[in-house]
């Protein structure tokens, strides 16, 4: 399933994932392609807390700390009802439609003027978050009290903390109400994996947690294919990568969809490249056929000059 619609068509809209919105602190609408409309993003990392160092990193000017207790202890608390405002009074313009007579948001086509989602994603990674839990908790009751019923909740995670007790407790609340868990699995190896991803947690540790998460309920893939110097992805790691989704499967993990996407905006590392269209279709086609699972593909940012 390639998405070669109105959602590439309008690239310079949806390369805008602007954390800031109308001088709020943590809530921000944007124009989703893997959402496939308007996805309203929770911020709740500002201070740019992640465990991975991606090469392919699109937050850019924020800073990237260590994944330690000490700096999770240290963070400052979010203010759970300023976030709960701003969620409410976001979801609220969304659904009514005054989001789209507001700046760029204009410009939406009509075919992509639905609100998806509440995503929990943000600068950094969501579920180191002392907070999470109850993140989760002020989405859901905000998605109730506006009787949003087929707008998810929707978690980006890099799959780290999966294990925690307290990440797996908000993980039943948020599918409890909507939920999907989008978890990121980049590579097939542990060689690329830290290549591509940079983070102490090990390979196997994020593999257990997926497989662990996907045998109690479905959840997406998502997995960024990009150029390294100039080289896409080789075919053995393509294959480790291919066999990695299939054991998920063959142990009873239940895997709704595959998104394969590049990069759309600017990168942490120069030598990190988008796939051209035709590359990014086929490697798609081969894991679709090797997998047989649904397989979306999310194009690159249009080159200049």
């Amino acid at each position: 399933m390639a998405s070669s619609s109105v959602f590439d068509k309008n690239i310079q809209l949806i390369q805008n994932h602007s954390r800031t919105y109308s001088q709020q602190q943590y809530v921000y609408p944007v124009v989703s392609r893997r959402s496939r409309g308007i996805s309203i993003g929770i911020n709740i990392s500002p201070t740019g807390l992640c465990n991975f160092h991606c090469v392919y990193c699109q937050v850019l000017g924020e800073s990237r700390l260590e994944e330690t207790q000490r700096q999770r202890a240290n963070l400052p608390a979010i203010a759970l009802d300023v976030l709960e405002n701003e969620l409410r009074q976001t979801l609220t313009a969304s659904l009514n439609g005054e989001l789209f007579r507001q700046g760029t948001f204009a410009q939406t086509p009509q075919a992509m003027r639905r609100v998806n989602d509440i995503a929990l994603s943000g600068n950094g990674e969501p579920t180191l978050s002392p907070q999470f839990h109850q993140t989760v908790q002020v989405a859901a009751k905000v998605r109730k009290e506006l009787n949003a019923a087929d707008v998810k909740l929707v978690v980006i995670t890099n799959a780290t903390q999966l294990q925690r007790p307290e990440i797996s407790a908000a993980m039943d609340l948020l599918f409890d109400n909507h939920g999907e868990v989008w978890a990121k699995l980049d590579a097939g190896t542990d060689a690329y994996y830290q290549k591509i991803d940079r983070c102490s947690v090990s390979f196997d540790t994020i593999i257990n947690n997926i497989t662990a998460l996907a045998k109690r309920r479905p959840l997406v893939i998502q997995t960024m294919l990009l150029k390294l110097h100039g080289e896409s992805i080789s075919d053995k790691e393509l294959r480790a990568y291919v066999e990695r989704i299939q054991k998920i499967c063959e142990s009873g993990g239940k895997i709704q969809r595959i998104q394969l996407y590049t990069i759309a905006r600017k990168t942490a590392e120069k030598y990190a490249e988008p796939l051209d269209n035709a590359l990014l279709d086929a490697i798609a086609k081969r894991i679709r056929n090797e997998t047989r699972l649904l397989t979306e593909t999310f194009y690159g940012m249009e080159k200049s000059g």
